[in-house]
């Protein structure tokens, strides 16, 4: 009996926390709202938010938190997610095209595919960012951090690589445009 009367409250205890935590980590409603009657919505919360093919050209979405949020194939063309968090969201096929991304967290990103072309990611944060066949052409990846991303068949014409940290967490020499130009080790007794 006393572990029967134990039980239940260890069990509602679970349940509780199990809700609370679906409530911390959910998108709220009213940010979700505001976004789709002004596309502004910065410091928004949309986490986990289903936006895929949204048309969202021109948002202001700067500091909000997109993390695991479903945005793929989504117009995001010229918006501004300067400082935005979008860990783990879906981008695959969305078009981002002139968009700032400057300083932005995008590490574990699923954006194959996606087009980047001319967009701002200065400072961003690409660990671990699926970039296969995505469109980066003329796009500033300066000072940004691809360690561990996968850039298989991305486009990287006329791309700002100065100072970025490659997939291979090695830092790309100023100046690098299109590929990443690493300094080559001097054997010893060179100068």
């Amino acid at each position: 009996m006393r572990r029967s009367i134990l039980f239940f409250p260890f069990c509602a205890a679970l349940l509780t926390s199990g809700l609370l935590w679906t409530t911390l980590f959910a998108f709220k409603q009213e940010d979700l709202d505001k976004l789709a009657n002004t596309k502004q919505c910065a410091f928004c919360d949309l986490r986990k938010a289903e936006l895929p093919e949204a048309n969202l050209s021109g948002a202001r979405l700067s500091g909000a938190i997109l993390s695991g949020a479903n945005l793929s194939r989504a117009n995001l063309s010229g918006a501004n997610l300067r400082n935005a968090m979008l860990s783990q969201t879906q981008l695959s096929g969305t078009i981002l095209s002139g968009a700032d991304l400057s300083r932005a967290n995008l590490q574990g990103i699923q954006a194959a595919s996606a087009d980047f072309s001319g967009a701002k990611l200065i400072g961003a944060d690409l660990v671990r960012a699926n970039l296969a066949n995505a469109n980066l052409s003329d796009a500033d990846l300066s000072r940004a951090d691809l360690s561990g991303a996968d850039l298989r068949q991305a486009n990287l014409k006329g791309t700002n690589l100065s100072e970025a940290r490659w997939t291979d967490g090695v830092k790309c020499l100023e100046g690098s445009s299109g590929e990443c130009d690493k300094e080559v080790p001097k054997a010893p007794g060179q100068f």
